[in-house]
């Protein structure tokens, strides 16, 4: 009996940073992989096709299988003309997505102009939603695939000043969460990775506060390839089961994220006023309560950097 083939891979963003490494990785597993990467600088101007085309050179250079795409596919008609040409190229559908695109314009939630917005949540959100909704039928009628989209945990716990980028990455965790139940009873598992790595994005953090510069000072410890072996196990057989959850990569940690759950509940059967709120709910509650912390304030520590790296996940 043959061996199934290695699955057909499309990655986003996989031009730069986490997105390269993770393609060079499932490159290097035999994968033949799509990197698609329209090349944006970090605001999402400035199109070139030539980070995508670098990268698929250097899995082909190394014995590898790719092809390069520079199509931004937050649009419902190029995202399946994508998934269109990965399928006539590689002679089978794709059934392995990771969406690690994104651009990025900081700004106050009520200072950021509309075009930040829309362009945010687009390179984020609408190519994740847009692929994943063109890629789902191959997925779901061969009862096989893996998804992961490269979360924050701006979008988990918030950030001071990037609002839309919380927002996006919020939404790429309820999309995790509802993908994974639609496709339930399949092998098909969906994760949401809350990468942590010194890239563009990392380096573009102004350090106007001591602690973001001793967050930003220590950054370099942890790199998009220390992410790259935990994505290439979601996407893998060896993740089968593995579904829904939210992991985080940090230089040489990983760690398994909680999700929002009822942790305190008080019943009234009259009912509820604002009185009774105070008296009898709050008490119960003000113990629980999340701290408003940011990200930088869970993680300004150091990384713990790898004492050597491993060439391949």
């Amino acid at each position: 009996m043959s061996l199934p083939s290695p699955s057909v891979v499309v990655v986003t963003g996989g031009g730069r940073g986490i997105g390269r490494a993770v393609a060079l990785a499932l490159g290097g597993q035999g994968h033949p992989v799509c990197v698609d990467d329209p090349g944006v600088g970090l605001d999402g101007r400035g199109p070139d096709p030539g980070p995508a085309r670098a990268v698929a050179g250097e899995i082909r250079a190394a014995g590898g299988s790719a092809m390069a795409s520079d199509v931004d596919a937050r649009a419902p008609g190029t995202a399946r003309a994508l998934v269109a040409d990965v399928e006539a190229w590689a002679g089978r559908s794709p059934t392995v997505l990771v969406h690690a695109a994104g651009t990025l314009r900081d700004g106050m939630v009520h200072k950021a102009s509309d075009d930040d917005w829309d362009e945010v949540l687009g390179a984020h959100l609408s190519v994740a939603v847009q692929l994943t909704r063109a890629m789902a039928p191959a997925i779901r009628n061969g009862r096989d695939g893996r998804i992961v989209y490269l979360g924050s945990a701006s979008g988990l716990v918030g950030s001071v000043g990037q609002a839309a980028y919380a927002v996006a990455k919020a939404g790429l965790f309820g999309l995790t969460r509802a993908v994974a139940l639609e496709m339930a009873g399949r092998d098909v598992c969906v994760n949401y990775v809350a990468p942590f790595a010194y890239t563009r994005m990392t380096e573009s953090i102004p350090p106007v506060t001591e602690q973001l510069r001793a967050y930003l000072a220590a950054a370099p410890g942890a790199t998009a390839h220390d992410v790259a072996p935990l994505v290439a196990w979601l996407c893998s057989p060896a993740a089968t089961g593995v579904t829904g959850q939210v992991l985080g990569a940090r230089g040489a940690q990983v760690a398994l994220w909680s999700q929002p759950r009822p942790i305190a509940q008080v019943d009234e059967p009259n009912g509820w006023d604002i009185r009774s709120l105070e008296e009898i709910a709050r008490p119960v509650f003000d113990p629980h309560l999340t701290p408003l912390e940011s990200e930088f304030d869970l993680f300004g520590g150091p990384p713990v950097a790898p004492t050597r790296r491993r060439r391949s996940p």
